[in-house]
């Protein structure tokens, strides 16, 4: 595949405007929860985290290095992921039908689903693994085909970058053992050149391991009960986790992604079918997991970036006029909507009901926080606080001007316990209370004294958006 050619024209032209158009955007958009929080990330360099392993962090560290704290150096990365996985895309769906427009309908079809618009723009450790999870199976492929060393330890940097990236990538190691077992290559399960590849893996993930063992393994803790975290089945969180994803990716494209599979496992071509086994594996954790907890729609997303284009490829592999007419309209659709959500996310000009904005998790932050600082006036005996750590990310990142301290006031053990170096104890306190994360003062707080001092909203098209109220806690003592 020479991308020179003038067949691959469209595809570049295609990947390259989506590109600049997310440029373009994002310094317009503030950053919603997970993206203040893994700014923050960066902001505190460490060997991992408390929430994810460290690869997230250490990205926007670079980010943050080279272009300072804002919100384009917060969404570079992920734009050049975004960037750089639709060539993966492409070279899966052409290997297998040598057909550049069969490959460039997937590239769209992935574009036309919309949380991949979103996790393009902003970066999340699933990011991370979008940039992996193909190079993977095409080298353990190469392997099959070539029992290389060196394809062996590329293998092992490979998943080491994965492990550095998402805890969830420890599943890769299943559908390849799988395959081999399945190809009946039983040489390359006992195969020597697996012990510099998984030192290699083993190296690489240390900065994990040496953090968990330095905090009593509060990652692996945290991540076990996180997934699942529950000890009865719960038919309600499978069913809203399968209703999220249904909307997130395109409820046209989602039972594309399904045939895609049943196809693939079907295929004789091995790329595709090794695919299936990433899939299918990927797929059936996350399905076990929202049996007993909701699954939040992204961590799936590996799966639907996989299946949706190849689902696509076997719609036109079809022949059928119809189902190549309806593949063109989910596309169009799809794309129409995402471009829709753009324009909205940059211009907000769709009006909607008081507190149902989409933009009610990103916008109004910087006014928030200037008005809560206005509260105060010696940052040695006051502080601002908040209840919730969804909350304390977008606080603490759009405070990052300000000399104030904010502080997480809760009874859960996250990240935050790690950062806050100096105790709230003694302060007078500032409680930021929104409409969503609302909790009474008095009640949570022991204060010698806890005062209302402001009501404010926040309003865009003339509706309201969030509904703040500044409480103050004389003398802060702890948690009821």
């Amino acid at each position: 595949m020479n991308l020179t050619f003038p067949e691959y024209r469209l595809f570049l032209y295609f990947i390259t405007l989506v590109a600049i158009l997310r440029i373009v955007i994002a310094p317009f958009v503030s950053l919603g929860v997970d993206e203040a929080h893994y700014v923050l990330y960066g902001l505190h360099l460490d060997l991992s985290y408390f929430d994810h392993p460290p690869m997230v962090g250490w990205m926007q560290y670079g980010a943050i290095y080279l272009l300072g704290v804002s919100e384009l150096s917060a969404r570079v990365w992920a734009i050049l992921i975004g960037l750089i996985v639709p060539f993966f895309i492409y070279k899966l769906i052409y290997d297998a039908s040598k057909n550049a427009s069969f490959a460039l309908m997937g590239v769209l079809a992935l574009h036309a689903s919309f949380i991949f618009n979103a996790l393009f723009l902003m970066l999340l450790p699933d990011t991370l693994l979008f940039l992996l999870v193909l190079p993977i199976i095409f080298t353990v492929i190469a392997i099959e085909k070539n029992n290389s060393l060196w394809m062996w330890l590329l293998l092992g940097l490979l998943l080491g970058f994965a492990g550095l990236s998402k805890y969830t990538a420890i599943l890769f190691i299943v559908p390849i053992a799988l395959y081999f077992f399945i190809k009946q290559r039983y040489d390359l399960l006992t195969s020597p050149a697996i012990i510099p590849a998984a030192m290699i893996a083993l190296i690489m993930i240390s900065p994990v391991i040496l953090w968990n063992i330095q905090n009593d393994w509060a990652s692996f803790a945290y991540q076990s009960d996180h997934v699942v975290g529950e000890s009865g089945i719960n038919a309600t969180a499978f069913i809203s986790s399968l209703a999220a994803q249904f909307g997130a990716y395109n409820p046209f494209l989602f039972p594309l992604a399904f045939f895609g599979l049943y196809k693939a496992l079907h295929s004789e071509d091995d790329t595709l079918f090794l695919t299936a086994l990433f899939g299918l594996v990927l797929f059936m954790f996350f399905s076990f997991a929202s049996l007993y907890k909701t699954a939040l729609p992204h961590w799936t997303a590996l799966f639907y970036m996989l299946f949706i284009p190849i689902g696509s490829y076997y719609i036109l592999l079809a022949s059928r006029k119809p189902a190549r007419v309806y593949l063109k309209f989910v596309i169009g659709f799809g794309i129409f909507i995402s471009l829709y959500l753009y324009g909205e996310l940059v211009f907000k000009f769709t009006p909607m009901p008081a507190y149902k904005s989409v933009h009610r998790d990103i916008y109004g932050w910087s006014e928030i926080m200037t008005k809560a600082n206005a509260h105060i006036h010696n940052t040695k005996t006051q502080a601002l606080a908040v209840t919730n750590w969804t909350v304390a990310s977008r606080a603490i990142y759009y405070n990052l001007h300000n000399k104030s301290s904010v502080y997480l006031i809760d009874d859960r053990r996250d990240q935050f316990d790690f950062w806050e170096k100096s105790s709230p104890i003694g302060k007078d306190l500032i409680f930021i209370n929104t409409h969503f994360y609302h909790k009474t003062i008095y009640e949570l707080a022991k204060c010698d004294k806890t005062t209302k001092i402001e009501n404010f909203d926040i309003v865009l098209n003339s509706k309201k958006v969030n509904s703040i109220e500044l409480v103050k806690c004389s003398n802060f003592q702890g948690l009821r």
